[in-house]
């Protein structure tokens, strides 16, 4: 594992064994993150992205869920073997997950206050009047207001966004270096969706933490990551930084993406909005070859013979095509 990197997934799967048949959600997924940046996991829905940041916090349900293969490096240890106790003091504290939906993640029948503490008293030894400076201090930190009074509210007493807030001074808490956010601005309007990215934004740049960004909005990715990863049926597709990924994307899957974002603003040339045809593939039931071949525009000859392997374009710019053989 190289210095630089915070956390290296190499080669990841994570299979389900659903009534006698192997489901593999993340398959041979690789994935580096450095100490301070932002790395966007972008894709469709049911493409592995939400599995891949569980299979990090190791919070995959076994059974039917397993980690069949791959190793997850955080700080050169190999967290996949770690004990369940050891992974308990890692989980939460030196890395954290800011989950999509905080009404279901929130327990409604204590406060919110009590919820936060409940990290901080895992984890560190303090006075109960210390822990409830540390929540109030997280609060102050997620920018909500009154938080002497808020602490003690619960759940269904805030409104979507304060909710958010809460989580996302649950996964400070304790002042990790990799936060998890999966799709955390997904159940939230525009407006309070902007206010939590901007928030996230500062944050990151005050607690110098890592963040793994998971979302379907490239539009989130670009004010959000330095590099993204792009994910299709369990696989990583392309892999570069923001600018390059925005400016020259390589893999037919992600050019569809963003063909499929539409053109706003006063003087821009109308254009019917682009698609990609047909819909993701079951699972169960995977194409030959490419997984993408049969929605491909571009497909050559061995596009549905062989699966094509992950091509290095130079500069961090990597895509797992046939064209680039």
């Amino acid at each position: 594992m190289s210095v630089k990197n915070l956390l290296e997934i190499q080669n990841l799967k994570t299979y389900f064994d659903v009534r006698g048949r192997v489901l593999k959600a993340v398959d041979d997924v690789s994935l580096t993150i450095r100490s301070g940046e932002t790395l966007g996991l972008v894709g469709e829905s049911g493409c592995g992205k939400s599995v891949t940041g569980a299979s990090i916090m190791r919070l995959i349900p076994i059974p039917p869920g397993r980690i069949a293969g791959g190793n997850i490096f955080f700080e050169s240890m190999d967290i996949l073997k770690l004990s369940e106790p050891e992974m308990r003091k890692v989980r939460g504290n030196k890395i954290s997950m800011i989950f999509q939906e905080p009404m279901t993640s929130l327990n409604p029948v204590f406060t919110v206050g009590d919820q936060v503490a409940e990290v901080i008293r895992l984890h560190e030894k303090l006075s109960q009047r210390e822990t409830r400076e540390r929540v109030i201090e997280a609060f102050r930190l997620v920018r909500i207001p009154a938080p002497e009074s808020r602490i003690k509210e619960y759940p269904h007493q805030m409104s979507g966004g304060m909710r958010q807030r809460v989580m996302i001074a649950m996964a400070l808490a304790c002042h990790p270096k990799l936060m998890i956010a999966d799709e955390p601005s997904t159940a939230l309007d525009v407006t309070i969706q902007a206010q939590i990215l901007d928030l996230m934004n500062k944050l990151k740049e005050e607690t110098g933490a890592s963040i793994l960004f998971i979302t379907h909005d490239l539009g989130v990715i670009a004010e959000m990551a330095q590099r993204v990863a792009v994910m299709y049926a369990g696989k990583i597709m392309e892999g570069a930084d923001v600018g390059t990924l925005f400016s020259e994307p390589k893999h037919p899957y992600t050019m569809g993406l963003m063909s499929s974002i539409p053109i706003l603003g006063i003087g821009k040339k109308q254009r019917r909005l682009s698609t990609i045809p047909g819909v993701v593939p079951s699972l169960f039931k995977l194409p030959k070859g490419c997984l993408f071949h049969d929605r491909c525009s571009m497909t050559l000859k061995v596009c549905d013979q062989s699966e094509p392997p992950m091509i290095d374009l130079g500069n961090s710019h990597f895509v797992r095509c046939h064209k680039y053989v």
